[in-house]
């Protein structure tokens, strides 16, 4: 039987934590509830047990959650553990702030339950596939370590995800490469290939109704000889990961950043997140069909 999916909940206010720990227990999720951020630190590095997601006040009093995101990040056991960050403020600015140092989503109280329950299910979707990924990364290092140029074509999201894994192996020193790359490689099928735009994917995944449509879409005519390609060279110092899907383009200045005008949204963050955690340099060409990842290989990150 697979482990119980837990929740760590900090928040001073007695009432708000017992409301979210209800909404999370609901849900299936083994919630527990600190008071405070040195609380929550002594749980998360004494690693008693293991945690999925962290939901965190913003202003507690004995650690700010700026100063205990700050430490989690900074470790490399914790820094991939998903923080959706909360408080009364609606500042721009906390948001932003908040957002650029590495909070999943940023929730203002007070919020619906429907929220926080698909903000908590995306965090630890997205912290089940990246541990996943490593797993997967790991058990398939071998012979790509010898690749130093090479094209590959790839249409389905399975081919996506064993790509990214596999090409990932060749650098075992460049952590959480996969996440990145599978990102991309998804969001040129999807997005690129395939012709399903934000929009569409956030009532998709509203209706649970997204994998079904990839795969009605891929069975298309039009769509079974498309293809996109990822161009892999390695330089002394550096791997570059070129990504080309066959659609229009898209507005990408919109994802390189974790924008504060979408801390409710249920997904966008894929891009920004890559471009955070797994490359170095990011960059779109042209319409946005053509992406440019760079990692340097001057240690591990």
């Amino acid at each position: 039987m697979a482990d119980p999916i837990t929740a760590l909940v900090v928040d001073e206010e007695e009432m708000s934590r017992a409301i979210a720990t209800g909404y999370l227990t609901r849900m299936g999720y083994r919630t527990l509830g600190v008071s405070g951020g040195e609380a929550a630190w002594e749980r998360l590095a004494g690693q008693r047990e293991p945690v999925h997601m962290v939901l965190l006040d913003r202003h507690l009093p004995d650690m700010d959650g700026m100063a205990l995101l700050d430490r989690m990040k900074a470790d490399p056991d914790l820094c991939s553990i998903p923080v959706v960050m909360q408080t009364a403020s609606d500042s721009s600015a906390d948001i932003a702030q908040a957002i650029q140092a590495g909070v999943f989503y940023y929730l203002i109280k007070p919020y619906h339950g429907d929220l926080l329950r698909a903000v908590a299910a995306a965090a630890i979707d997205d912290h089940t596939r990246l541990k996943r990924l490593e797993g997967d990364v790991r058990s398939h290092a071998g012979a790509m370590t010898l690749l130093q140029e090479g094209v590959f074509r790839f249409r389905t999201l399975q081919e996506a995800h064993n790509l990214a894994v596999a090409v990932s192996s060749a650098l075992p020193k460049t952590r959480k490469l996969a996440f990145g790359l599978v990102e991309l490689l998804l969001n040129a099928v999807e997005h690129g290939n395939l012709g399903i735009g934000y929009e569409m994917k956030s009532a998709l995944k509203q209706g649970n109704r997204l994998i079904q449509e990839i795969d009605e879409r891929l069975l298309r005519p039009e769509n079974r000889n498309k293809f996109a390609t990822l161009r892999i060279e390695r330089a002394s110092e550096s791997v570059t990961f070129t990504v080309s899907d066959r659609g229009e383009g898209f507005d990408w200045t919109r994802y390189l950043s974790m924008d504060a005008g979408r801390q409710s949204a249920a997904h966008g963050r894929g891009i920004a997140l890559a471009r955070m955690i797994a490359f170095d340099e990011l960059a779109y060409l042209g319409s946005g069909s053509t992406v440019v990842g760079t990692v340097r290989l001057a240690g591990e990150r």
